[in-house]
């Protein structure tokens, strides 16, 4: 991983300094340096995520490079003119691609954090009869666009995970702008288990207005839980002014106790023993004979 982001970052320079030396000035559409930086960025991410797409996937690309430009409202022939630019400029150039690499290196450093941080949670078992087992944000925003209208998630096994156990996944949905409606935007959830037998069971809503959601896994037939995992759509036709947060996110696991008649039998023991206590007041049988 680290190896293709520093690699899609040369990639890059290399091709923008072909493309700056035989282009043109074109000063009206320069986009400030800042501002391009962030575009590079996002433009390398792109690439790298491009690179991991399987053969039969890869008629997505121009759908990446689409949607940096969308978020950053700029065409691609500006920022082609603006690196023409800059290649005039080769101080300012050297500025933007060192800030670059900083950042992509401060990512390498972040993703290699998350990894740690996965063991540590892959192998720390979360203890308790009720327990939260929600490890990422608890706050999400989805747009339209097929980079970012979609989410998911995986949980895998640990020792405290038994058979029986009532699973929920809980949170809240606000629609942002116009409410969803059927036809053209709505939101889909899906929450899936699966078994040491590699049996699934799994639940699914479909909302399409602001408000609170619950999925529920609790009839396991006693099957021993492998992971559990769940993915999010939204389906919204404007790209333009909508949006969703999913937020107050939760997944509960509460533990299924075998009842017992413990407490029962230890109550006769103690109504028994408190009728058996002898009183000293009270003369014995005994006593009365003589």
């Amino acid at each position: 991983m680290k190896r293709k982001l520093r690699n899609s970052l040369l990639a890059i320079t290399a091709a923008m300094l072909t493309l700056v030396s035989c282009g043109e000035d074109k000063r009206s559409d320069v986009i400030p340096p800042k501002k391009l930086e962030s575009i590079l960025y996002d433009y390398h991410l792109a690439q790298v995520m491009i690179s991991d797409l399987p053969s039969s996937e890869r008629y997505k690309k121009d759908l990446y490079f689409d949607y940096i430009y969308d978020k950053h409202g700029v065409t691609k022939d500006q920022i082609d003119s603006s690196l023409v630019y800059y290649a005039r400029y080769p101080e300012d150039l050297s500025d933007i691609y060192t800030r670059l690499s900083s950042r992509i290196e401060r990512n390498i450093q972040h993703i290699e954090h998350e990894k740690q941080l996965a063991k540590v949670r892959a192998a720390k078992a979360v203890e308790g009869d009720s327990a939260d087992l929600w490890y990422d944000t608890r706050l999400i925003q989805l747009h339209p666009s097929e980079l970012t209208n979609h989410f998911s998630f995986i949980i895998p096994n640990d020792t405290n995970f038994k058979a029986n156990d009532r699973l929920a996944w809980n949170g809240e949905v606000q629609f942002l702008h116009a409410e969803a409606d059927s036809l053209n935007r709505y939101l889909q959830l899906a929450f899936t288990a699966e078994f040491a037998n590699d049996s699934l069971l799994s639940v699914d809503t479909v909302l399409y207005t602001t408000g609170l959601f619950h999925l529920q896994i609790a009839d396991t037939a006693g099957m021993q839980l492998n992971k559990l995992y769940g993915n999010v759509y939204y389906k919204n036709n404007d790209t333009v002014t909508s949006g969703v947060l999913l937020h107050q996110i939760e997944l509960m696991r509460y533990r299924y106790i075998e009842p017992t008649d413990t407490l029962f039998t230890d109550s006769i023991h103690t109504r028994i023993d408190s009728v058996t206590v002898t009183d000293a007041s009270i003369p014995t049988e005994q006593e009365e004979r003589k």
